[in-house]
């Protein structure tokens, strides 16, 4: 049983498809208070007050400031057809320890939803401590538990679900992922905004530049995004919508990425984890 379901697992995942998110994660609202930008100030990495002039720079902390934090992402991708129908759904959610042991929540759904899970629509759990790997998948009306090893590829290891996965699958990452969405939006307002005693900056723009961030539409249109970002650097949160064209049908697209308890995320053992072993 657990060579079947690792051998389904593994080839599962080494074909991942561009993430894409349905339904919704629900998340605190932030608490901030709006306050003027001082002028002529590096606000952050690649940051003025005239926009992000420099989007590798700003992508690029971002990655740095994480490398050895703990934290929780959360990813919502949603695309749905001009009359509402889901085409392709993701949600996720990873809680990453500073040892690298993580827990991971995915569900997929749509017709060309993505197909790491199998054929949507799928739910499964993934944990690990870096030595043990297991997950918990449903699809239809079964539920496998087993262990399973990572590919040489990295599919199923932490970097995966934190790197991989959140930012469009295949060779993503959130270095290329931020670079891209900052260089082809451009910033029309920021406000600084103080929040349980830090700084962090509200971004929101809607002028389209280009459109790095995709590659399977065309004609991408109504373009809008926001994002926090960090005197450090780090892209606390974004959402990102348009609309785009693709085997001559229209699609909105929502795309939203959080990052929650830096430096204070820790992962416990599923309780279906002994069930997995056996």
């Amino acid at each position: 049983m657990r060579t079947a379901a690792l051998v389904c697992l593994l080839v599962v995942l080494a074909g991942c498809n561009a993430p894409a998110g349905g339904g919704s994660v629900e998340t605190p609202a932030e608490t901030a208070t709006p306050a003027p930008v001082p002028a002529d100030e590096t606000l952050a990495p690649g940051v003025t007050r005239e926009g992000v002039v420099s989007p590798e720079s700003l992508a690029e902390a971002h990655t740095a400031a994480l490398e050895n934090e703990s934290y929780t992402l959360i990813a919502n991708r949603t695309e749905r057809y001009a009359n509402g129908t889901v085409r392709s759904g993701l949600d996720l959610r990873v809680e990453l320890a500073t040892d690298r042991s993580y827990a991971s929540q995915a569900a997929t759904t749509g017709p060309e939803g993505p197909v790491f899970l199998g054929r949507p629509p799928a739910g499964a759990g993934f944990w690990s401590n870096g030595s043990v790997y297991v997950r918990r998948l449903a699809r239809g009306n079964s539920t496998i538990y087993n262990e399973f090893r990572p590919l040489d590829d990295g599919a199923g290891t932490w970097g995966y679900w934190v790197r991989t996965v959140p930012f469009g699958g295949e060779q993503a990452d959130p270095t290329s992922f931020y670079t891209g969405v900052f260089r082809s939006i451009a910033i029309e307002s920021i406000e600084q905004r103080e929040a349980n005693g830090t700084t962090a900056y509200r971004l929101s723009g809607g002028k389209l530049r280009q459109a790095s961030f995709t590659s399977e539409f065309t004609d991408v249109r109504n373009v809008s995004l926001t994002a926090t970002v960090t005197e450090q650097g780090v892209v606390r949160s974004l959402v990102l919508r348009f609309s785009g064209t693709t085997d001559g049908a229209t699609v909105d697209i929502e795309w939203r990425v959080r990052y929650q308890n830096v430096s204070a995320t820790t992962v416990e053992r599923p309780p279906w984890f002994d069930r997995a072993v056996q």
